[in-house]
C-alpha cells in the first residue's frame, strides 16, 4: 500500500474534479479550493487558501494555470482568484505542480521558494496530451478538406506527419 499524503487540488475544470476523486479513492485526503460549482464527494471544499494549504505535501493548479491576465484558471469557481496570490499563500517548500506555466509565474515560485514543476513540459504528458488532439485534427482536415483555425502547438507537428503518411 502506498502511503496516503494530503494534497491540495485548486482551480481548473472538470479534470481537475475527477483528478480530486481519484486522488482520493487512491486514499489521499484532498482539500479543494476554487471548484465551488462541482463540490467532490469525500473531499474537504475550502474557500480560505493559507487554511486550504495549511500541512499539505502538494498543491494540484490547472491546465492551464492562467486564465487572462494573472488570474487563476477557475470556471468552476464562484469568484476570481490572482494567481500571485494564490502562489503567495502556499507554504515554502511545497511541491506545487501546474501546466502551462508563464515565465512570471515560474519567477515568483522561485521567489516565494516552492518547487514548481510543469507538468506539460514532461514527456509522459505532453506526448499523450498531442496524441488524441492530433487525432481528432486529423479527422477534422480530412472531413472539411482544410486547415483549422486553430492548431494546439504540441500536436502540428504530429498531426502534419500523420497526415503526410496517409
Amino acid at each position: 500500500m502506498t502511503k496516503s499524503v494530503t494534497l491540495a487540488v485548486v482551480g481548473g475544470d472538470v479534470r481537475q474534479v475527477h483528478l480530486a476523486a481519484l486522488l482520493q479513492a487512491d486514499g489521499h485526503t484532498v482539500r479543494t479550493f476554487a471548484l465551488d460549482r462541482r463540490p467532490v464527494e469525500h473531499c474537504s471544499a475550502y474557500g480560505d487558501l493559507r487554511a486550504c494549504f495549511s500541512g499539505v505535501q502538494a498543491v494540484i493548479l490547472p491546465l492551464p494555470v492562467q486564465h487572462g491576465d494573472g488570474q487563476l484558471n477557475a470556471p468552476l469557481s464562484n469568484a476570481p482568484h490572482p494567481l500571485s496570490e494564490v502562489l503567495d499563500a502556499i507554504p515554502a517548500g511545497t511541491l506545487t505542480l501546474a501546466g502551462s506555466v508563464p515565465f512570471w509565474l515560474h519567477a515568483r515560485a522561485v521567489q516565494n521558494d516552492l518547487p514548481l514543476t510543469d507538468y506539460l513540459t514532461r514527456d509522459e504528458l505532453a506526448i499523450r496530451n498531442a496524441v488524441p488532439i492530433s487525432l481528432a485534427e486529423k479527422r477534422f482536415c480530412r472531413s472539411k478538406q482544410q486547415e483549422p483555425a486553430f492548431r494546439p502547438a504540441p500536436a502540428v507537428a504530429f498531426c502534419r506527419f500523420h497526415v503526410a503518411q496517409s
